[in-house]
């Protein structure tokens, strides 16, 4: 994906998939299914910080005008995971990836490492989306119990479309 119209294509059909999932599926309202985290997760990693945090924060405001959400909340959650993402792929991949600015393949970093780094990347968007969401509003238990289905549900759909996105080539 090194050239310009790879990346808007990956970014139009992860935000056409959004768009499916918000209007066509509906597990209950304590999961919320979204891939905006994929997409903020696979911007560039040499790219500044500033820039990826307004281009999350740009792709947020599409999916909630789009899905009918509440206006802001996908915006922030992304702004949060694009600002977090470089530490936490420091935490989780070797020195050698960041240099080389590229998130390994699950081949390449190997499914446990992967994992994490998909999960990390989900709590703090949800931590974010959920506690905005349900500001004062939700019990706390009602809370985490939004969070670990999220997590789970989107570390799910997240792994099968990096999977089929990134990982299919030998």
């Amino acid at each position: 994906m090194k050239d310009s119209w790879g990346r808007i294509l990956f970014c139009t059909i992860l935000l056409l998939i959004q768009i499916v999932l918000s209007g066509y599926v509906n597990v209950g309202p304590y999961i919320y299914l979204c891939c905006l985290p994929l997409l903020v997760i696979y911007l560039p990693l040499d790219q500044d910080a500033g820039v990826s945090m307004f281009i999350a924060f740009i792709t947020g405001l599409i999916v909630d005008t789009l899905c009918d959400g509440i206006i802001g909340l996908n915006a922030a959650a992304a702004v949060a995971l694009a600002a977090a993402r470089r530490p936490l792929y420091a935490a989780c991949f070797s020195k050698d990836n960041l240099e080389r600015a590229v998130i390994p393949t699950i081949q390449e970093a190997g499914v446990l490492r992967h994992i994490n780094f998909i999960l990390a990347s989900l709590a703090v968007y949800f931590i974010v989306y959920i506690g905005l969401d349900s500001v004062g509003m939700e019990s706390l238990q009602t809370t985490v119990l939004r969070f670990v289905l999220s997590c789970a549900a989107n570390l799910a759909i997240i792994l099968a479309l990096d999977y089929s996105m990134f990982n299919s080539r030998k």
